[in-house]
């Protein structure tokens, strides 16, 4: 178990699949953080990320981590 006395900022950013052979797939938001994720998945298995720009993307959610 981890513990600490500090405040601990958690953040999850968007990273997606490379593998993926959709080439409409979002790569130039890579790495920006998250501001919500989608419950319902579509019909391939991604939900609506909502990135902290602002910017909407579909996801696996895999693709969303710990950063």
């Amino acid at each position: 178990m981890f513990v600490s006395s500090r405040p601990v900022n958690l953040v999850w950013v968007f990273r997606p699949d490379r593998a993926e052979t959709d080439h409409d797939r979002p790569d130039e938001h890579a790495g920006k953080p998250v501001h919500a994720v989608g419950r319902q998945p579509d019909n391939v298995g991604r939900v609506e990320v909502v990135l902290g720009d602002g910017a909407r993307v579909q996801a696996y959610r895999h693709e969303v981590v710990l950063g």
